[in-house]
């Protein structure tokens, strides 16, 4: 196993300190594809106290922004998204709820929170927590998918930054 070098681990905490400044409660960070997310993207909510909430095979996890990061390897990018309305109340559902996922399974039972997968976290925080859709269907559905692409192009976010990972860990 090769050495982490310190001039990799300073560039992730400039990374985190840059980012950190923008960030506000109910935040979303929506990363690229790529090997460091098993080739899907990947999604996580901020929460009132600064760490990111997010479904992991391990299970609901929370991490400090720098720990967030360092599960995201050089070359890729996150996008921070703003919530137009509800963040405050997202992100207290987020925490709430992040101890009763179990793990991480691809789950379309929208109710759900014990199998889950971080863009259907995502979805639940602001459904759940302050009634609304990120994206709309016609008639009330039980199940469904919620894809990435369907967080990041949502009108309820504004896209306020993109940070390129340049860190090597």
């Amino acid at each position: 196993m090769q050495k982490k070098s310190k001039a990799e681990f300073e560039k992730l905490y400039q990374t985190a300190a840059v980012m950190h400044a923008r960030l506000r409660t109910g935040d979303v960070l929506y990363s690229s594809i790529g090997p460091s997310t098993f080739f899907f993207s990947h999604a996580g909510i901020v929460g009132e106290d600064g760490k990111i909430y997010h479904a992991h095979p391990l299970g609901g996890i929370t991490e400090s922004l720098p720990a967030y990061l360092s599960r995201h390897r050089y070359g890729g990018s996150i996008t921070l998204l703003r919530p137009k309305a509800g963040p405050a109340e997202a992100a207290a559902w987020a925490v709430q709820h992040i101890g009763s996922m179990k793990g991480y399974r691809f789950n379309r039972t929208l109710a759900d929170t014990n199998w889950n997968y971080c863009t259907k976290f995502v979805w639940q925080a602001f459904s759940s927590g302050c009634g609304i859709d990120l994206i709309p269907a016609t008639g009330r559905q039980s199940k469904r998918w919620i894809f990435p692409r369907h967080i990041k192009r949502s009108a309820h976010f504004d896209p306020i930054a993109k940070f390129s990972l340049e860190y090597r860990l």
